[in-house]
């Protein structure tokens, strides 16, 4: 929960989202690795025990090197301790002026101060009331609520969870090496998402990449039509391996590229949305519509492949992509660029998609003041 909020509190705003997406790089290395370890270990004796103990081995080292990460500089200066604050400023913007650091300085106690003198008045129930009664901050949370929920919706998660008992369906010998070759598309996808995601911007990413997800979903539904399956138990009923699971590996391949490069990564940069008040509890809902409907997703996957069929199950979840993608057109505003000060403007003007896009037009023309956030980068 709490990754994605320190990267989007200690990142300057021109490389928030490309930030944001190095964290997914890395979870999708997590994916690779675990993969390669699981085939190295899947036919040995207790094999299981080793793949689960090397899962100790990262925990360790990301809790020792926990130790030089500096905190955030709004929570220091949330805190009081304007000194460290600075100090961490200074870190960030290391080519930058002594006046660039005062005015970022002044820019963050500003917003830390408002929203320090709401958070004085209101308890934890106010902060969530907060969150549901104030209309910019409820579109806030639905926005980014509703993008967590549609990135576990597309289904993605089943080929993660499921992709060697998918691929074993469709009759591959080596399931795991297949299921590896899927984990492969995803961290390279993911990789390819930093060096567009702050130039292309989150919303453009998301129209540009949701439509192939459906189109790929329907094709694997399509082909499992060909597929002969023992419906009641998943079994297949002929040993060879024809041009349907060829199909099927080739529709996941594309649908996991095109969830890579967008939906992938986009939505854990939605807590930007939120300001400082409810941020925290803004990030909780975020967690609760990830990982609420990754439960859903995850235990009903097989039982929906035995009931509704495959080519259902594949249909049913194509359905939600495209509902998702009308939920991304109409309710999901542009926020590259902005500092997290000038985001919590967007929301103030509906669901802010036409006023962010606004907002846009005018910095590239140079009408918006670029901040020392921006002038430091480039210093």
């Amino acid at each position: 929960m709490i990754v994605p909020l320190y990267i989007a509190e200690i990142s300057p705003a021109r490389f928030r989202g490309r930030m944001i997406s190095v964290d997914m790089i890395f979870l999708g290395t997590g994916s690779v690795l675990a993969y390669a370890f699981d085939a190295a270990f899947y036919k040995v004796a207790h094999g299981w025990r080793y793949m689960i103990g090397i899962g100790a081995i990262p925990s360790i080292i990301l809790g020792i090197l926990l130790f030089w990460c500096p905190e955030s500089p709004r929570q220091l200066m949330y805190h009081g301790h304007r000194d460290q604050c600075e100090r961490v400023i200074r870190r960030i913007y290391a080519n930058a002026s002594e006046q660039q650091v005062q005015e970022k300085l002044i820019s963050i106690e500003h917003g830390v101060n408002a929203a320090k003198s709401l958070n004085e008045e209101i308890s934890l129930r106010k902060s969530m009331k907060m969150l549901f009664t104030i209309p910019a901050n409820r579109r806030a949370a639905i926005a980014a609520c509703g993008l967590m929920f549609f990135q576990q919706f597309c289904g993605f998660n089943t080929l993660m969870y499921y992709s060697s008992t998918l691929f074993d369906i469709v009759g591959f010998s080596n399931p795991i090496a297949v299921g590896s070759v899927v984990a492969v598309v995803n961290w390279i996808f993911t990789v390819l998402s930093i060096f567009i995601i702050d130039r292309v911007g989150r919303r453009r990413l998301l129209l540009w990449t949701m439509w192939g997800m459906p189109v790929c979903l329907l094709l694997a539904a399509i082909a499992f039509v060909w597929v002969p399956i023992d419906h009641k138990t998943l079994e297949l009923t002929s040993d060879k391996v024809g041009w349907p699971a060829y199909l099927v590996l080739v529709a996941m391949i594309l649908f996991v590229a095109f969830y890579a490069a967008g939906l992938g990564c986009v939505p854990w940069q939605a807590n930007e949305f939120l300001p400082m008040e409810v941020r925290a509890m803004g990030t909780m809902m975020i967690n609760v519509f990830n990982w609420g409907p990754n439960i859903v997703v995850s235990a009903t996957f097989l039982t929906m492949m035995k009931h509704m069929t495959p080519s259902g199950t594949f249909g049913f979840y194509a359905g939600l992509c495209v509902v998702g993608w009308i939920f991304v057109y109409f309710c999901f505003p542009e926020a590259s660029q902005m500092t997290l000060e000038e985001v919590r403007q967007v929301f103030e003007h509906g669901f802010g998609v036409k006023y962010a896009e606004e907002w846009r037009k005018e910095y590239k023309r140079g009408e918006k003041a670029r901040g020392p956030a921006d002038h430091a980068v480039k210093a």
